[in-house]
Formats: structure tokens, C-alpha cells, sequence
């Protein structure tokens, strides 16, 4: 079974926390800035979770999209990446910290349809804005720029298909 217990550095969209984790008897404990939280999970389906944060319950939908998760919950779209602390310590002396490259290219994070596109070959981009909506399993997702930039060439057209991994934009 794998070791849950330690420090992480959890970043969510671009903030970060210092968070310590522990299991305890059917539920999680995590500390952050010194508030215990006492969450407990149950997976309802492959992607969608039922989380309940002390008096709280929500349902989340997640999905592993290369080194980070892509959360959906209360109708919000929400990235979220999770490190060992020394390691993310580690990368940030070395300058490889999360934020400090960003992915040149966008690549599909599920199976689906693309309904629409919202730019094109050389449009300028602020980090956040909308790329393209996919459809899911009946859900659309919309993909945002992970910062800002140009876009260089694009790999897909509204009505195409596209594979989970499959190359979609490519930044300059």
C-alpha cells in the first residue's frame, strides 16, 4: 500500500500550499497553515469521487492529465498538482519549479469530440482563456491556456475526433 503520510506541496491553478497528509483509521488528515482538515472519499465512478471535508460534501470529477489532475467541481474546472515537498524544494532551487516552464503543447486529456475552437494560428493568448471545448461522455470541457503566449500551429478541427494524449496546439 502506498505511503500517504508526509509533507506536499499541493499546487492548485497557481497558488501553492504547504500541507502535511496522514491516514487515520477511514479518512485523511491534512494540515494546512495549522487548520485540520478531516476529508473522507468514495469513488462512485473511474473519474468521479464523493469528498466530504469535515462537514462538507462535494462530488468531484478527476482526471489525470500528465503531471497534474484536471478537477472539476462546482462548476469549475481546477488543476491541481501534488509533490513530495522536498522534491518540489529541490526543483525550485534548481529553477524547475511547476510554473517555471510551461508545456509548449496541448495535448487531449480524454477521449472526445472537439466542438469548438476558440483560436488560431498566430492569435496572441492570456493565460486562462479558452483554446477549445471537447466533448466527453457528454460533458463539454473547456481547455485553457496554461499561460500566456502565441499560438503556433494547431493539430485539430471543430467535429474531429481526437485520442486521450493527442496533440492539439503547440505554443511558440
Amino acid at each position: 500500500m502506498l505511503d500517504v503520510n508526509g509533507r506536499y506541496i499541493v499546487t492548485v491553478d497557481d497558488k501553492e500550499f504547504d500541507l502535511t497528509l496522514s491516514k487515520q483509521d477511514s479518512c485523511f488528515i491534512v494540515v494546512s497553515k495549522g487548520v485540520e482538515y478531516r476529508i473522507a472519499a468514495e469513488k462512485l465512478t473511474d473519474r468521479k469521487f464523493l469528498f466530504k471535508i469535515n462537514d462538507n460534501t462535494s462530488e468531484i470529477d478527476i482526471s489525470r492529465n500528465g503531471d497534474h489532475l484536471d478537477l472539476f467541481l462546482e462548476g469549475k474546472d481546477v488543476n491541481v498538482t501534488v509533490e513530495p515537498y522536498n522534491l518540489a524544494e529541490l526543483k525550485k532551487r534548481a529553477g524547475l519549479a511547476l510554473g517555471a516552464v510551461k508545456e509548449k503543447i496541448i495535448r487531449a486529456p480524454m477521449p472526445g469530440l472537439i466542438l469548438s475552437l476558440a483560436v488560431k494560428s498566430g492569435d496572441s493568448i492570456k493565460k486562462g482563456e479558452t483554446l477549445l471545448i471537447i466533448e466527453a461522455m457528454k460533458m463539454e470541457n473547456i481547455i485553457r491556456a496554461n499561460a500566456d503566449g502565441r499560438i503556433k500551429d494547431i493539430f485539430v478541427a471543430q467535429g474531429r475526433a481526437v485520442e486521450k494524449n493527442e496533440k492539439m496546439l503547440e505554443f511558440e
